[in-house]
């Protein structure tokens, strides 16, 4: 029976990706049925090129998509080097499912209220240090150089390496190494740099490939905090998209393919990058200097920490107060006003977008884990795996080209705006997260245990049910509420595939959050962030429930 689920997975979770690509190709060459032309010419390309603004706006994509994700790497190496084995490594395992519960969209609402030039930062030190009694005209939020939107993105990245950081170094005998290393007069410091980091790097390389491509064509985040004239090239194509005169799909199929080979261009110029520099750092990991201790990256790792979480809370402390804000008025630290009108008023209309968020992330989560087990189940019986870049691709490959090509094969089949699309679509981005979390801990598992129920006379079936997953159950329901809290975050797979007949609370936060109401953008961002957080909330109390300790 288990061989059925790799070709599930083939099925559900990477064949869509081949109607995305001839998809998005087909109109973007004029064969599309958009323009009536059965065979390719060159009109698109030629429209797209004359495009005003689309130079700057590949140069901000560039700059924005490769920024944050370097960004983000570095400071997550820094934070596991110097940080791990440290009472700060227990500190941030405690902290991070919150803030990883924190969506996207959620975290850029409530950051554009803290640094815009009316933001909370501003309102706390004015007017008594500034001397403002109007905010000033800084144009911080949607600046042209794209720097808040480049900042937001690490922000939001950085704790997601970190967890696969975390799952990546449980394949590692760190301690031994660093004793090792120790022994030989080396600062434990340098045995990251020259021993450890060598190894952990390539297994987080392609969870940092994935942050590349998400930061690269992020349409949610860049329609809040990103720049607007001209905007980055995901949402610039995004626009095109909607625009209902059909002979300009072309123009925008082919600002998707454009996207495409620029994730794929700044990938390969990246691996070119490692292959080029790779003498270079295998001579310096056995030129045998040991160095001394940093105190300079080790103080900047361990204020990184608070410094981001710190962020986190003022972020959610914002966003709570704008939402029960009545009047708040420039420039008061607090709301002269406070009630609750604005839950009570709006609550009854979130309700349907939180029924539809609710389901679909708890069913395709479920449906995720639920592959990704037998997958891995299969693999450990049969030593025969699924190449893990091509579990990946989904989300090493840009979003947005997938989704409008999937969407594209979706209206020739008559399924267009259906709910079973939606959450199909889904889970071809759910899944490859949830594999990413549970991969390491599941076939890290000692097999010794099975052979011990087997020897007693139990079927395979039941030492995995009555020994396996209760053993797996905590990394297992963690990866469920990764995959929940994903779902509960997609933003261009409801908006395009649902055709905007399927509203959930992600779709509503972007609509208000793009407009002038901060108490209303304010509630639907805690409502987002409510939900995932209740998901990674159950996967810490259920396993204690199950252990029968408090």
């Amino acid at each position: 029976m288990l061989r059925i689920f790799p070709a599930l997975v083939s099925i559900f979770c990477l064949a869509p990706l081949i109607f995305g690509v001839a998809g998005v190709l087909l109109p973007a060459l004029g064969a599309g049925p958009a323009t009536g032309s059965l065979h390719p010419v060159s009109g698109p390309f030629r429209l797209l090129l004359a495009e005003p603004g689309l130079g700057k706006s590949v140069l901000l994509t560039m700059l924005t998509g490769a920024g944050a994700p370097i960004l983000s790497l570095a400071l997550s190496l820094l934070v596991v080097t110097f940080t791990r084995g440290s009472r700060w490594w227990a500190w941030i395992r405690r902290v991070l499912p919150p803030v990883l519960a924190l969506p996207h969209v959620a975290f850029a609402i409530g950051f554009a209220f803290l640094i815009s030039p009316s933001g909370w930062l501003v309102r706390l030190v004015s007017p008594i240090l500034t001397g403002w009694s109007r905010p000033p005209d800084w144009q911080i939020v949607q600046d042209p150089f794209g720097l808040t939107l480049t900042l937001a993105l690490a922000f939001k990245e950085t704790p997601f390496l970190i967890l696969m950081c975390m799952a990546a170094l449980s394949q590692i005998d760190v301690d031994r190494q660093l004793r090792l290393g120790r022994s030989f007069g080396y600062p434990p410091h340098r045995v990251w740099e020259k021993l450890l980091i060598p190894q952990l790097y390539p297994l987080i390389r392609l969870p940092f490939f994935a942050a590349m491509a998400y930061s690269l064509s992020v349409v949610d985040m860049a329609l809040l905090l990103g720049p607007n004239r001209p905007p980055t090239l995901a949402v610039q194509v995004f626009h095109w998209f909607q625009e209902p005169e059909l002979a300009l799909m072309p123009r925008a199929a082919a600002g998707a393919l454009l996207l495409l080979g620029l994730t794929l261009g700044l990938m390969g110029l990246w691996a070119a990058g490692e292959r080029l520099f790779s003498p270079l750092m295998k001579s310096h990991q056995t030129n045998g200097r040991r160095g001394r201790p940093s105190h300079f990256f080790s103080g900047l790792a361990r204020v990184s920490v608070p410094a981001g979480f710190g962020v986190t809370l003022l972020v959610f402390a914002g966003l709570l107060l704008w939402s029960i804000a009545v009047r708040w008025r420039f420039p008061a630290a607090f709301p002269a006003r406070m009630a609750l009108s604005n839950w009570t008023s709006e609550l009854p209309f979130a309700l349907r977008p939180m029924g539809f968020s609710l389901a679909m992330a708890a069913l395709v989560s479920f449906v995720a884990v639920c592959l990704v087990i037998g997958s891995l189940e299969h693999q450990n019986r049969t030593q025969k795996a699924l190449p893990l870049t091509l579990i990946a691709l989904p989300i090493l490959l840009p979003q947005l080209p997938m989704v409008f090509g999937i969407q594209v094969a979706a209206l020739k089949a008559g399924l267009s705006g259906t709910l079973a699309l939606v959450m199909w679509g889904h889970l071809l981005f759910v899944f490859p997260y949830t594999w990413l979390c549970l991969n390491g801990n599941y076939l890290a598992f000692d097999q010794r245990y099975i052979t011990a129920g087997l020897s007693m006379g139990r079927s395979p079936l039941a030492c995995f049910l009555r020994i396996k997953l209760p053993m797996l159950l905590r990394p297992v329901l963690f990866s469920w509420a990764v995959g929940f809290s994903v779902s509960i975050a997609q933003f261009l797979p409801t908006r395009m595939l649902g055709g905007g007949r399927i509203p959930t609370i992600t779709t509503e936060a972007v609509a208000i959050g793009s407009g002038v109401d901060r108490r209303l953008a304010a509630v639907y961002a805690l409502i987002q962030l409510t939900l995932p957080a209740l998901a990674y909330a159950t996967a810490l109390i259920v396993p204690r429930l199950k252990r029968g300790t408090p």
